[in-house]
């Protein structure tokens, strides 16, 4: 058998879906080929489980490690890894757990997964050091403001939920969990830091909506949201770290 060969079986073998690999397993006295492959498995599920838990700490600490672990199992033996790096798995777990029926009155739960998977996107994600420079602003001919196409940092991402996932998650991280009412709505950039700290911007949704439609590249002639009020709040909060002209459209 060539090793590729051998490679898929072992694969498939971990995730139950066939037992073949075991006629590759040397038996011992006291260990058959199945009980050793089995040792395999378990120890493939337990790693991975642990990588998923580091990346939803918050979330397993809301249901319980027992429970974490056991939807964990189902959900990497359906959803196996597609690539050796285990710090980039995870990948729709949020999405799963909005599918399991206990969790069906706490939908809180599968937006913490959805949140705290951001989190982890925007802890990797590389710092431009950039500035925005409103002296260039105020050079821009009148005629040419609704050709300005604004820039978003790189280290910069959006969330956006109607469960109040903000608030939980800073009740969480100050160890100061009380029952709150979650169903409101909740709009937050997260921003990585030179130090490597996530900074939570809150927005109200009219400033969520601008930053959505800048980052999608829409210049200031086509969003939709009234500058006037909400562009000079997404520039105090230091948001925006440049501009460009695009040619006219038309």
């Amino acid at each position: 058998m060539k090793l590729n060969q051998l490679q898929a079986q072992f694969s498939a073998a971990l995730f139950y879906q066939h037992d073949n690999i075991t006629d590759a397993i040397k038996e011992t006295q006291s260990v058959t080929p199945l009980q050793r492959l089995q040792v395999y498995r378990n120890s493939f599920i337990m790693g991975v489980t642990e990588a998923l838990a580091i990346t939803y700490q918050h979330t397993s600490a809301l249901v319980g490690e027992e429970f974490f672990n056991s939807v964990s199992r189902a959900f990497i033996l359906n959803n196996p890894p597609l690539e050796n790096n285990i710090m980039t798995y995870g990948l729709g777990f949020n999405e799963y757990l909005a599918t399991l029926p206990q969790l069906t009155e706490m939908p809180y739960i599968a937006e913490m997964a959805r949140f705290e998977w951001l989190l982890e996107q925007t802890s990797n994600a590389e710092v431009e050091d950039k500035q925005f420079d409103t002296t260039q602003l105020a050079l821009v001919p009148e005629n040419q403001l609704n050709q300005l196409l604004f820039q978003v940092a790189t280290q910069i991402t959006l969330f956006d939920s109607q469960q109040n996932i903000s608030q939980l998650y800073q009740m969480i991280i100050a160890d100061a969990v009380v029952e709150s009412d979650l169903n409101n709505a909740c709009y937050v950039a997260l921003k990585k830091q030179p130090d490597f700290r996530i900074e939570l911007i809150s927005l109200n949704q009219q400033q969520f909506l601008l930053l959505q439609q800048i980052i999608a590249g829409k210049t200031l002639g086509e969003v939709s949201v009234d500058l006037h009020q909400q562009l000079p709040i997404l520039l105090e909060k230091q948001l925006i770290n440049g501009f460009t002209i695009t040619k006219d459209k038309r």
